[in-house]
């Protein structure tokens, strides 16, 4: 056909399926290995110690401007890159250079990692612990489709705040070179393509005002990690019926405020994406399958507008997708269970398909002892949100939460050079991140500012009402 084709022997290699006479057939003859045809998520269905958890987005910064800039740096030793720098300066003394090898350590390293404390020096903060950060980094890259004018827009920050002299010995003798993009891996796909221009305009904002703290620029790609990432979770979940562009509403609370569980941050909150965070790992399988194929990576959306194109490009897609699922269910003799699945309708034959391939991935995940891969997958994500974005309130349960540190940020990131906003349209622009709050929020948002100070009130209507600049 002209359309999709399943590649049988692919499969069999990628995922290193074994014949029957190799194995027993009442066993799993393959392996659960997601990324080489289709790049979903940057986690391992692996154990916290062998697959961290990130955490701290401090650690992301250094990956993501590497990304960024299209260079490459070697993680720098403390007692290489003090060598590196007496090479360039004469000190005949030996207790003076001690001294300086004092200053050095003080200035840029914590432990035994390179400190950047100036946004020039952020590709070189590289800490070789957590290969995971730099996972994170590239998805950030790919995702957020970073570009040539992301570029340049970081090496003119760079030049705005130079480096003092000390910085620049530093950076002289750090080794970098460009990026070999020859043999580079497969992007990451982008499920959504809403996201990403609001990200560039924050972020050319940020480099541009000076906002380039470490707290700052991790804030900021904290931020959108959650926001791209649990849209494109809402999104896969629709199957062919999603929308590359529309992005789902998802409702927070304030960090003090009293909840109850009829509220849309209960009810459209973090219990709208939670249930579907478990099933990251399947969908990231399923994906994989389907791209069994030596074409262009498609996810469920570009499979069903595919098959929209006539009748019988949809019944031969379908079929294909069937004898995928054969294949694959054929490897899977520890799961008995997969003739129990009934036919799921589907916004076209095609969509129904993959659907059902779907649940037979659930399946065979639920069913076994492989549930612990796609518990530690999603937890990689999951627990991630638990630490930065969700507030347990007891009785109503977990929810999204928004700290005072997270308003202020917020708040500048939407007034940007303006003195002032409208409270209405703060709101809107709190949106365009992803941010929503209900009435009860916005009169305690209202509440906040008035405390601050930051309302400046032309009238008791609410469009008559302005956030003055948070400094």
């Amino acid at each position: 056909m002209a359309g999709y084709h399943f590649d049988e022997e692919l499969f069999k290699i990628n995922f290193k399926a074994k014949d029957s006479g190799a194995k027993s057939e009442d066993s799993a003859r393959l392996n659960h290995v997601p990324d080489k045809c289709f790049k979903l998520y940057p986690y391992k269905a692996a154990t916290r110690k062998a697959s961290p958890i990130v955490y701290d987005f401090s650690e992301v910064i250094s990956g993501f401007f590497r990304k960024a800039l299209g260079i490459t740096t070697d993680a720098l030793s403390f007692d290489d890159l003090c060598q590196c720098v007496l090479d360039k300066v004469q000190i005949d003394d030996e207790e003076d250079i001690e001294y300086f090898k004092d200053i050095i350590r003080a200035l840029f390293f914590k432990g035994d990692n390179f400190q950047a404390n100036n946004i020039g020096l952020y590709p070189y903060q590289i800490t070789v612990e957590n290969k995971s950060a730099d996972r994170i980094a590239d998805y950030l890259f790919c995702v957020l489709g970073l570009d040539e004018n992301d570029k340049l827009n970081i090496e003119n920050a760079g030049k705005e705040y130079p480096f003092n002299v000390l910085e620049k010995m530093v950076v002289d003798s750090i080794e970098t070179r460009e990026s070999d993009t020859s043999n580079e891996e497969a992007k990451y796909y982008q499920i959504k393509n809403s996201i990403q221009d609001q990200f560039k305009s924050d972020f050319e904002f940020m480099l541009k005002s000076g906002m380039t703290s470490i707290d700052d620029i991790s804030n900021l790609l904290a931020f959108y990690y959650f926001y791209y990432t649990s849209q494109s979770i809402l999104t896969l979940d629709q199957f062919g019926n999603g929308d590359h562009g529309k992005l789902e509403t998802l409702y927070y609370a304030l960090d003090w405020e009293k909840v109850s569980k009829n509220r849309h941050c209960c009810t459209d909150g973090w219990d709208k994406l939670s249930n579907n965070i478990s099933r990251m790992f399947s969908h990231a399988i399923t994906l994989e399958i389907l791209n069994q194929n030596d074409g262009k990576m498609m996810d469920y959306i570009d499979f069903k507008n595919l098959a929209d194109e006539n009748e019988a490009i949809d019944e031969e897609t379908a079929n294909e997708i069937k004898r995928a699922e054969q294949v694959y269910t054929s490897y899977i003799g520890d799961c008995k269970k997969f003739d129990t699945i009934s036919n799921i309708p589907g916004a076209n034959k095609t969509d129904s398909a993959i659907r059902h391939l779907f649940e037979c991935v659930l399946l065979q995940f639920n069913e076994t002892d492989r549930s612990r891969a796609s518990q530690f997958y999603a937890e990689k994500f999951s627990e991630f949100c638990k630490a930065r974005f969700v507030k347990n309130r007891k009785k109503s349960g977990l929810v999204l939460n928004l700290t005072e540190r997270d308003i202020i940020f917020l708040t500048k990131l939407a007034l940007r050079n303006e003195e002032k906003i409208r409270l209405n349209e703060l709101y809107k622009q709190y949106e365009l991140r992803g941010v929503y709050l209900d009435t009860t929020s916005k009169g305690l948002l209202q509440d906040f500012f008035t405390k601050l100070n930051l309302i400046d009130k032309k009238s008791d209507s609410g469009d008559a009402q302005y956030v003055k600049r948070i400094l």
